[in-house]
């Protein structure tokens, strides 16, 4: 089984905890920890003047040099230009395939889009898995049934699974047990206290989190504090056997 490393970041658009924005720091990051499949929340494309109406995915892959996918929660077209919002997704395996689900429902429709960024990698001789990558709402009732949505998806997965995302949940939580009874959560697995991600300069409460299937082996995770300046999150950072 293959050592693999899968990083979780909400990347707050690139502007970190001192109200710089940075993208290259986020660079250094990656490449720091040697991370394999890399998620990415709070993506902007084009999106507004917050990131300079940057292609910040574009920019990214660019200087990853990785596979890449990209899921849009948010759509606006202004003339010609198509401004997103949403998940991004590198891997140093191949991507075989990759679809955006919008969580949608009747009673989300007033609400802010939210979505699930869904790929397939090449594990080499060990097969294939599915990615998972989300960022669900701070509002609980709605954070319930965008819950709901993707665990019914996980429901029909029977291979070597990973999801993760900036959840907006604790643990313990209904919405965390319902992820709980189809995925095992990697922090749960090693240790049995939480690791605070939010808000990155003083971490009171756990927000991000990397659940896999149970094929997976978990070694570890940790919450990586030195980062602290580089969002307003910290990055989660787990080392698996896939």
């Amino acid at each position: 089984m293959p050592e693999v490393k899968v990083m979780l970041y909400n990347m707050h658009h690139g502007v970190g905890s001192d109200g710089k924005p940075n993208l290259e720091r986020i660079v250094d990051l990656v490449r720091e920890t040697g991370a394999d499949l890399i998620g990415f929340n709070e993506v902007d494309r084009f999106f507004s003047r917050r990131s300079g109406y940057a292609d910040q995915f574009g920019w990214f892959c660019e200087q990853l040099q990785l596979q890449c996918a990209f899921g849009a929660s948010i759509t606006r077209k202004k003339g010609d230009v198509i401004r997103e919002y949403g998940n991004a997704l590198f891997s140093r395996f191949p991507i075989l395939s990759h679809r955006n689900h919008g969580l949608r429902s009747r009673r989300l429709a007033v609400s802010e889009p939210r979505a699930l960024l869904e790929a397939e990698i090449d594990l080499g001789n060990t097969g294939t898995a599915k990615i998972f990558l989300t960022h669900l709402s701070v509002v609980p009732l709605l954070r319930r049934i965008q819950s709901s949505l993707i665990a019914e998806r996980l429901k029909r997965e029977s291979g070597s699974v990973i999801l993760m995302g900036d959840m907006n949940m604790t643990p313990g939580s209904g919405t965390w047990r319902g992820f709980s009874e189809i995925l095992t959560d990697t922090v749960r697995a090693v240790r049995d206290t939480p690791l605070f991600t939010f808000p990155s300069i003083v971490p009171l409460t756990q927000k991000d989190y990397i659940f896999t299937s149970s094929s997976i082996r978990i070694e570890n995770v940790a919450a990586l504090s030195d980062y602290r300046y580089t969002s307003d999150h910290l990055p989660l950072l787990a080392t698996l056997r896939l």
